[in-house]
């Protein structure tokens, strides 16, 4: 699917009467801005609409959203089919059915200048027929919304609770079928990691992740697994092997034993609380020596079921730990999966969700995913992603970053910049030029992310002091013996302070003329326009100037 507009009409968050228009026509959209200025918001807007509408409860707030739907004619390929649903969150209005109004549209053809001038025909769909129903189906909804933040805050998370509890009801009364697909709303856990790298060895056969394995992060191979079982809250029979665990559950367990070497069953100690109070319980250890003995006992199994039955286990409350080691390129002896750095456990989460989704009509929203990478391979991030999109045609990615180097290659369509006035009013907009081809320095003084300079503090002001020295036409001797230790300060800095230029000095006098606000350290991109409007103005005075001075 493609998200096209959201327009958020009343209050959520700090977000009110904000219209976000994302890149349609590219797998990504990219959303910067300064902290505070609701691009998280944005993103856990976009998850609230979607929970709401899935589970069929009342609108989170009044909004008008239009997203593409896909695969609906051909597999693989884009439908014609879009959707414009708007909300008017008011109780008074009476039934969900006239809070809700649901539009879908068949579209003519590609040229036409925007999405409504190519409709050719629409119909209203009763909100009834939206939500998800009894037997999982929901044409009208992406086949996958998934989520990841890499923060500390389970705001985000605490959108997906309803259904991860549901698919956990579900499997304990032995209701799934785990060669399906994995749940619609699917948010990603630092643990999920450990059981994308299980699954990516699971073939023998070299593949792309395994390629990516050994390139990007050092992972040769895997040397072994050591599951920790624990007897979970809900066991019955206490004494049994797996403690009456049923179901799909039960079925992995069984199997998982066959190939363990001498599986223990302890008692002892476990911590319930932040205060150390524990109790006892029981504990199954379970050891798989190689990589052969997790394929053999995994044969029957596809990665992704591979992924799903070790998260089924583990939302069973039965998976207590899971110690992975591997052989990597920096050691003679193998490491723990959790001796990686967190920037190299968090890649893994995202890209293995990604690629188990199958790219089938998925939107995926990524709150600050690269945090803990390192800029070199920041600036790869993006590329990473699509390498993991299987579709790129019916997948939608929007991500959230702080990081320049993450933007560096997108085309300025692709970029959203969030941003609030001196009334606090929110706005969203795509930046005055591509981040392609402006080099890093380019990307951090433009209006994506509004900084005066690259530079440190202390470079800077010197470079200040020495703009309003030459901004002057006569200086004291004074202030001359000080423009001369700023020339040496900054010529063993590397700057180049050797000659006068009287144009450039013409430059700044007529800039102080018609500018007169005071530095602000954050810009607005309306200002920085203003700011560059005027310096063409005194570019043209100065040529105008000249061209006068010839003709006498």
């Amino acid at each position: 699917m493609k998200v096209d507009k959201l327009h958020i009409r009343s209050l959520f968050k700090n977000l009110e009467n904000v219209k976000v228009d994302f890149d349609e026509e590219h797998l990504m959209t990219v959303v910067v801005g300064c902290n505070g200025s609701g691009k998280s918001n944005v993103l856990e807007a976009l998850v609230s609409i979607f929970r709401n509408l899935d589970l069929g409860e009342a609108p989170p707030f009044s909004y008008v959203l239009n997203y593409r739907l896909g695969e609906q004619h051909k597999p693989n390929q884009p439908s014609d089919r879009w959707l414009e649903i708007t909300i008017d969150a008011d109780p008074s209005r009476g039934t969900l059915a006239k809070q809700y109004e649901v539009n879908v549209r068949d579209l003519l053809n590609d040229d036409a200048p925007d999405m409504f001038s190519k409709t050719t025909s629409s119909k209203v769909i009763p909100f009834s027929k939206v939500k998800r129903d009894k037997e999982g189906d929901a044409p009208y909804l992406p086949n996958y919304v998934f989520a990841y933040y890499s923060g500390p805050s389970d705001r985000l998370e605490n959108h997906f609770k309803k259904h991860r509890t549901d698919f956990y009801r579900r499997l304990l009364k032995d209701e799934l079928d785990l060669k399906g697909d994995i749940r619609p709303l699917f948010y990603a856990k630092p643990h999920h990691s450990q059981f994308v790298l299980l699954a990516f060895f699971l073939s023998e056969k070299d593949s792309a992740e395994k390629a990516f394995l050994h390139e990007h992060l050092g992972i040769e191979g895997l040397d072994s697994i050591h599951f920790v079982m624990r007897q979970p809250g809900w066991a019955k029979k206490k004494g049994e092997l797996f403690w009456g665990a049923r179901g799909v559950v039960r079925r992995f367990l069984d199997e998982l034993i066959k190939y363990t070497l001498s599986p223990v069953k302890v008692t002892r100690q476990e911590d319930t609380s932040l205060t150390g109070s524990n109790i006892r319980n029981e504990f199954f250890h379970l050891f798989l020596p190689d990589v052969d003995a997790l394929r053999d006992f995994a044969k029957n199994l596809s990665a992704d079921e591979l992924f799903k039955m070790l998260e089924s286990t583990l939302l069973s409350e039965i998976i207590s730990e899971v110690s992975i080691r591997v052989k990597v390129t920096s050691s003679q002896e193998p490491l723990t999966f959790r001796e990686l750095s967190e920037g190299e456990q968090q890649l893994l989460t995202v890209l293995g969700l990604l690629k188990f989704t199958g790219g089938k009509d998925s939107l995926f929203l990524l709150d600050e995913p690269d945090t803990h990478l390192n800029p070199s391979w920041a600036v790869k991030y993006l590329k990473f992603l699509r390498e993991f999109v299987p579709n790129h045609e019916t997948s939608h990615l929007l991500m959230v970053t702080h990081h320049p180097l993450a933007i560096a290659e997108l085309e300025k369509e692709q970029v959203q910049v969030m941003w609030r006035d001196s009334d606090y009013q929110v706005h969203a907009q795509e930046p005055e030029e591509s981040p392609r081809g402006m080099g890093y320095s380019g990307i951090l003084t433009s209006d994506m992310f509004g900084l005066r300079t690259t530079l440190d503090n202390s470079t800077e002001r010197l470079l200040r002091l020495r703009r309003l020295f030459t901004e002057k036409t006569k200086l004291t001797v004074i202030q001359a013996g000080r423009l001369r230790k700023i020339d040496r300060v900054l010529e063993g800095l590397g700057f180049t302070t050797t000659h006068w230029d009287d144009e450039y000095a013409q430059y700044l006098r007529i800039r102080r003329e018609v500018e007169r606000e005071a530095d602000s350290d954050s810009e607005t991109p309306k200002l920085k326009k203003i700011r560059k409007e005027r310096a063409k103005a005194i570019v043209q005075r100065m040529l105008a100037a000249e061209s006068e001075g010839n003709q006498e």
